[in-house]
């Protein structure tokens, strides 16, 4: 029996009137899914599943921009006791593939717009041996199963999810969460974050990322509440105004691009926002200008900055809505389930206002990444996960992120990880050396700016370079500018680039 799931949620209604089985779960565009509905597609999913030999254990991804389907396949492969892996939209095959091989999943349930993409990482996958098309297949090969889910015995320490997030060498890693570690992250934001039954909160990220099925929209369901979905991709403002009216949004998180695009519309007096309750931000700090025009122009919203990781807890800490502007820069103070210490390379804590690693400890920890022994063993350090964030804390306890050990910068509220796309550009011949850096964008937070150092006698054509480049990385990796050099790059003593001194010198800092 499962005795342990977030598959229990579903399963309970037929014992239970804890929530009410007429309600809207999910809502996406014109599709409004109940609580009896989705139990029943996450029941005929998981007997499927069960059909085609998917088991405990066994991995299944999903390439999908939002949709209902997602909820049908976390929940069934819960019930299964099979481990959840969501791959993001926006990779190319390559990429795709390597994931799928990585993780070793049985299975691929994607979109039929994705379909070729698919189709491409599957032939590159020897271990996955069944391609799932939504729009195509799926609804047929869901809903010719019986409405049961199978009876499977589920323990809190059961590998339950594999997020993948990119390392300092450019190479993705799986990060794993076990049943327990999930239900941590997803309950304690039950208690810290008042989310109960009268939830209607508006998901904007995408789900394969872990803020978009992890920060709330769980927790929203477990509490008996509603997930209003918003569309992958191609935001439009006039239609997320449109939407938040029309169905009531409570909360919703926004990333700081999208939320300056909030303040600055015009069209956003002419819409009754009077339900939204709370707008959280985070990835990088809110500025001061935009945190001050949201609260004149939504006055009864707290707007809350937060502060997590896949590794961890999608929330780590928060920084409430008094102290928003008092402590511009802070994101705030660890939740309940959270203990953070600020460490110097020797895990030695160090004073305020002295800049060091954070580490948090938490039930809602991952348990390490997936076959990366020592990868695992590196982050995971006497019970403590070492975030490679750097951070300060001031004499009041409110923490300030202040740089990154990993080689890393935020585009657009996305992870980008300078040498996975490094490494395409020196696999041309005719390069030397090059550095890809985090320059600062208004639109964006951050953009990338490849520096190129070319071999004697080569003539690099950065335009082809940057063809090259989309070809194999994700559109929002793709740096904006490429820049040649006639001399080396700085180093340091020990030959490590000092991309500090390239991001300078880039933006006029140095000549």
């Amino acid at each position: 029996m499962v005795s342990f799931s977030f598959a229990h949620l579903l399963q309970r209604l037929d014992s239970s009137t804890y929530i009410d089985r007429s309600k809207d779960a999910v809502v996406f565009n014109d599709e409004r899914v109940t609580y009896q509905q989705l139990r029943d597609r996450a029941a005929r999913l998981a007997s499927a599943l069960a059909g085609i030999g998917v088991k405990h254990g066994d991995r299944v991804a999903i390439l999908l921009r939002n949709d209902t389907v997602w909820f049908d396949a976390f929940f069934a492969v819960a019930a299964l006791g099979a481990v959840f892996v969501p791959v993001n939209f926006l990779l190319k095959p390559a990429e795709i593939a390597f994931q799928l091989k990585d993780s070793g999943a049985k299975v691929l349930l994607c979109g039929a717009d994705l379909r070729a993409n698919g189709e491409n990482a599957v032939t590159e996958s020897p271990d996955c041996t069944r391609l799932i098309v939504v729009g195509d297949d799926y609804a047929a090969f869901r809903d010719a199963a019986p409405a049961v889910f199978p009876v499977v015995d589920i323990q809190p320490t059961d590998l339950a999810l594999l997020q993948y997030t990119s390392g300092t060498t450019g190479l993705p890693k799986g990060a794993t969460h076990t049943v327990s570690s999930l239900m941590w992250c997803n309950f304690t934001q039950l208690s810290d974050f008042a989310v109960d039954a009268s939830e209607r909160y508006l998901c904007m990220p995408s789900l394969c990322w872990a803020a978009g099925m992890h920060d709330f929209t769980l927790a929203a369901l477990w509490a008996g509440g509603t997930v209003i979905l918003n569309p992958s991709g191609g935001l439009d403002m006039g239609k997320l105004f449109s939407l938040i009216e029309r169905e009531k949004a409570t909360r919703a998180l926004l990333v700081p691009t999208v939320l300056k695009q909030v303040v600055d519309r015009a069209e956003l007096a002419k819409h009754d926002l009077s339900s939204m309750k709370y707008i959280y931000s985070g990835a990088e700090p809110v500025p001061v200008p935009v945190i001050e025009k949201c609260q004149r122009l939504l006055p009864k919203v707290a707007i809350i900055q937060a502060y997590g990781l896949s590794e961890g807890p999608t929330i780590v800490s928060t920084l409430r809505a008094e102290d928003a502007v008092r402590k511009i820069g802070s994101c705030g103070k660890p939740v309940t389930n959270c203990e953070v210490r600020i460490v110097d390379d020797e895990d030695r804590d160090v004073a305020v206002g002295v800049p060091g690693e954070l580490i948090v400890r938490s039930n809602a920890t991952m348990i390490g990444y997936w076959q990366r022994p020592e990868a695992s063993a590196e982050s995971l350090r006497n019970g403590w996960l070492h975030t490679g964030d750097l951070a300060t804390r001031d004499d009041e306890g409110y923490l300030t992120i202040c740089g990154r050990k990993k080689d890393m910068y935020i585009s657009g509220g996305l992870n980008v990880y300078p040498a996975e796309v490094e490494s395409v550009i020196l696999a041309d011949a005719g390069i030397a050396e090059c550095a890809v850096v985090g320059i600062a964008d208004e639109k964006w937070g951050e953009v990338g700016h490849a520096v190129i150092v070319a071999r004697p006698g080569a003539v690099i054509d950065t335009e082809a370079m940057l063809a090259t480049i989309k070809a194999q990385v994700a559109t929002y990796k793709v740096p904006r500018a490429i820049t040649v050099w006639t001399e080396a790059l700085p180093r340091t003593a020990s030959g490590k680039v000092r991309k500090f001194a390239v991001r300078d010198r880039l933006t006029g800092k140095i000549s």
